[in-house]
Order: C-alpha cells, then sequence, then structure tokens
C-alpha cells in the first residue's frame, strides 16, 4: 500500500495549473485566483498623512506644552505651510501632515485656553503620524501570483487604484459517480439499491471551492457507455471525478474504460477510510476515481484531491493543504493500525479554556452524518494510538 504523504506528493508532484486568463473588473473578481504578480502602483500611504484627529505640532526640541495653532487641514485638502516650531494646525485623520510636523497629538489630549493650544500628556517624536510608503513602496508586490482575491485583497488592489486584474479561468470539473447499485434521490427506495451522496457532496464541495461544475449523473456498469460518456467529458471539462468503481472485487468497467481510452495510476493507499483510489487522464483532462464510501470519499477529497486541485486552479503553493495545528486529544483510541487514520472531530474549547479535539462517534466508513457534524480531521499515525491529554494533528475543514 502506498503512503499517504507519497501519494500526496505524487499527486502534486504530476499536475499543474494549464488554465487560461482573463482580465476582470474588481466587481467581478471576487474570490478568483490571481494569474500574475500585482506589483504597487503607488506608494503607500501616498503622502505623509494624520492616525488621529488632534493637532499637528512642530517641536524641534522636544519640550514645548503651549502652542499657536494657526491653521486646520482636513482629508482631501492639501496641507498647510510649513510649521515653525511652537506651531500647531487642527488636523483630522487621514489629513495631509505640513512639513515640519514633529508629532499628531489626539485632541482628548489637549484643552485650547485663550486661543492657545495646550497639551496635556507627553509627546513622542513621530506619535500618530503616518508616512509616505511606510507600509508599500512602488513596485513593491501587493498579491502574489495564485492569491485568492478575498475582501482584502480586493480592498489592497482598489486602494492602488486598480480597476481590473488578471485572474485564472475556472476550473471545469464534471462529477460522476459509477455503479447500477446507485440511484437519483427522490426515486422509490429499492432492495439492493442505496442512494447516491457521494456525487451530491462533491459538488456542493467544488462549488465552495471556486470550481465551474456539471453533474454528470451515474454512469452504469456498461464499459461502452462507460467509455461514451468519459470521451465526451474530456473534450469538454479540465478535470473529471468519479466515485467507486476503483475498489478490488468491484466491477472494473470504471478502470477499464478510461484505460482504454486514457491513462490511469492505481493505488492502494495506507490510509482509513479511503484505501481505493486512482487517478490519469484523457487526452489533457485530469481523472481522478474516489472510493465508494461516502467517508472514504469525503476524507480523500480533503486530504488528496483538495491538494491537487487547489494546484490545477492555480493557487500558490502555501494554500494547497488544508490548514493544520496540533491540539490536545480529549479522546483516546484503542487499537493501533497499519494504515493512517483521519478521525472525525470537533476542535473546541473546553471548561478549563484549553481548544481540543473532541471525537465524534460513529466512525464507521459509511457514517456520513459525522462528516456533517466535523469541523477537523484527527490525523493518527500508522501504528499508533492517542491518549486523552496528547497533542494531535488536526486538519480544519473548509466550511
Amino acid at each position: 500500500m502506498l503512503d499517504f504523504n507519497t501519494a500526496r506528493q505524487q499527486l502534486l508532484d504530476t499536475h499543474a495549473c494549464t488554465l487560461g486568463s482573463a482580465n476582470l473588473a474588481l466587481a467581478e473578481a471576487a474570490n478568483r485566483i490571481l494569474a500574475a504578480p500585482l506589483p504597487a502602483q503607488y506608494p503607500s500611504p501616498m503622502f505623509d498623512n494624520s492616525a488621529m484627529d488632534g493637532y499637528a505640532v512642530c517641536d524641534t526640541q522636544g519640550r514645548l506644552k503651549d502652542f499657536t495653532v494657526i491653521s486646520r487641514v482636513q482629508a482631501g485638502e492639501c496641507a498647510a505651510a510649513p510649521l515653525q516650531h511652537g506651531e500647531a494646525v487642527r488636523i483630522f485623520t487621514g489629513a495631509p501632515l505640513p512639513e515640519n510636523t514633529t508629532a499628531v497629538v489626539p485632541q482628548e489630549q489637549t484643552e485650547i485656553e485663550n486661543g492657545a493650544l495646550h497639551i496635556l500628556a507627553d509627546i513622542a517624536p513621530g506619535q500618530h503620524m503616518r508616512l509616505r510608503a511606510e507600509e508599500i513602496e512602488v513596485g513593491q508586490e501587493l498579491l502574489a501570483q495564485g492569491s485568492k482575491l478575498n475582501a482584502a485583497a480586493l480592498g489592497l488592489a482598489a486602494s492602488q487604484g486598480y480597476k481590473n486584474v488578471p485572474v485564472y479561468e475556472k476550473l471545469k470539473v464534471i462529477v460522476f459517480s459509477s455503479g447500477n447499485e446507485i440511484i437519483e434521490p427522490g426515486e422509490p427506495a429499492a432492495e439492493g439499491k442505496i442512494y447516491d451522496a457521494n456525487r451530491y457532496q462533491l459538488i456542493a464541495w467544488l462549488k465552495t471551492r471556486g470550481a465551474e461544475v456539471m453533474d454528470g449523473g451515474i454512469l452504469p456498469d456498461d464499459l461502452s457507455r462507460t467509455e461514451t460518456a468519459l470521451g465526451y467529458a474530456a473534450k469538454k471539462f479540465d478535470v473529471i471525478i468519479t466515485s467507486g468503481g476503483a475498489s478490488v472485487g468491484e466491477a472494473d468497467y470504471l478502470k477499464q474504460a478510461i484505460e482504454n481510452v486514457g491513462t490511469l495510476t492505481t493505488h492502494t493507499l495506507a490510509i482509513k477510510p479511503g484505501k481505493p483510489f486512482a487517478w490519469g487522464s484523457i487526452g489533457n483532462t485530469k481523472v481522478f476515481i474516489l472510493p465508494g464510501n461516502p467517508v472514504a470519499t469525503f476524507v480523500t477529497a480533503h486530504m488528496l484531491l483538495f491538494p491537487v486541485l487547489n494546484k490545477l486552479m492555480g493557487k500558490y503553493p502555501r494554500y494547497w493543504n488544508l490548514p493544520n495545528f496540533t491540539v490536545k486529544a480529549a479522546f483516546d483510541t484503542r487499537k493501533a493500525i497499519k494504515r493512517r487514520e483521519f478521525l472525525r472531530v470537533c476542535v473546541e474549547v473546553d471548561d478549563a479554556g484549553e481548544t481540543v479535539a473532541v471525537l465524534l462517534p460513529n466512525q464507521g466508513s459509511a457514517m456520513l452524518s459525522t462528516c456533517a457534524r466535523a469541523n477537523a480531521l484527527c490525523e493518527v499515525p500508522p501504528g499508533e494510538t492517542v491518549a486523552a491529554g496528547q497533542h494531535v494533528k488536526v486538519h480544519i475543514l473548509p466550511t
């Protein structure tokens, strides 16, 4: 059996983003992936300005408490004439600082007596002053290629005057299920049949990841019809995802169909759940076969498919894998197994204020209800058990 980390690395090493790009208006680019580095067009701040409502003062000796107020400057106005020692201007947040400003004093630390400004607190040189280019210099990289254009990223681009940004095209994905035992939700239940859960969870999951998704339906256990469906899909989509048909003992129509029209790498992975897993290609279209059990599909989608799809979408490497960290386990496991196990857990704060992983009941590979409640997967290395209080690695599930 292939180790999980080896399988994930092989997937990442053998797949690359080949998507085209287009320039989109900022309002249309939300949550898209940046297709080129975005450099700063202007310094930030663009000019010296005040971080407070108050008074800009000039004290070249650092000892004054009293100043003469000579004018006022609001945001959007031009800076006043240069200050001389002992002078001040009334100023507001974001307003340009006059030349020779040595500090800005918040208005609550001042008082006006007989038209003169008196400072009620000590003044630190340079306090509450935003200096030109102290955050960003012209030409500096604002956003790296592969960044997701979330609210903060779009705000940053807008603050630099960008009207349009280059983004990758959306990854086009089609999702199939396979097997004569699968029926559609809404159909009458029948003996020996099961409702298709995998296709619906995968489609919903892919949409939240930013892919353009199509429902391919259920592939029957029929070689000719499966070949035809896959060949058609390969002409129109970047990625084909199926579930079922990768386990030993199952009808091999799906694997055989892919091998007849493309290439396929089949592996038995040393993980639980999710042992059967395969990937390949039909022409330029990437193909992934996930396990048939719904929990195994859930786990392999997050732990193996998530990284490679992020790479195919053009995302920056730091965003390929689920975020992970260590917390204390609030549970025990009794038996070590030879495979790496991913347990469904809830990461929460206990009564003592400590972040812990709580094991959810019903960890069987067909028990999808636990997946709906989990907010993380707890990784248990091969041959190890978990004791309450020890630190464990958890992978945070996306919301």
